[in-house]
């Protein structure tokens, strides 16, 4: 069984220290995914629940230093098993991050899969998460909109 993913100070920066495949990896969080753990209260070596990790993975909240593709690197993340569980607020809030969001295109439908899968199906339609191609294509239709 994989160790569940934690939150991890390195230094002052928090990481989340999560099983990739057979090894340990520390992923940086983009300002929004710190704000989010923040907010639901994790502090330093807390668990954070598979669901949440994953999720941060998928939408690009949480990234490898050298860079990755998130599609490819969610495969491989594991802690599914035993950890921590999200509760009702924390999947509202991871919900309401991931609605916000314009993910990478080719992590879209593995992003959807996650939510279809998972209690953030109750707080968020798959359909609702839009891809980097389709937020661009929604700003050139509000742009011609305001041109005509």
């Amino acid at each position: 069984m994989a160790t569940p993913p934690t939150l991890v100070l390195d230094g002052d920066e928090p990481k989340l220290d999560v099983a990739v495949g057979w090894s340990r990896r520390r992923f940086d969080l983009s300002d929004r995914a710190e704000t989010l753990l923040r907010d639901l209260g994790y502090g330093n070596r807390d668990l954070v629940p598979w669901t949440t990790a994953r999720a941060l993975v998928l939408a690009g909240g949480a990234t490898l230093p050298e860079g990755n593709d998130a599609r490819d690197v969610a495969w491989s993340v594991g802690g599914a098993d035993g950890g921590r569980e999200a509760g009702e607020a924390e999947l509202r809030a991871v919900a309401d991050y991931l609605r916000s969001l314009a993910v990478e295109d080719r992590a879209l439908e593995t992003l959807r899969e996650h939510v279809r899968k998972t209690e953030l199906s109750d707080y968020l339609d798959p359909d609702e998460l839009h891809g980097r191609a389709g937020k661009v294509g929604e700003l050139n239709d509000i742009a011609r909109n305001l041109d005509g």
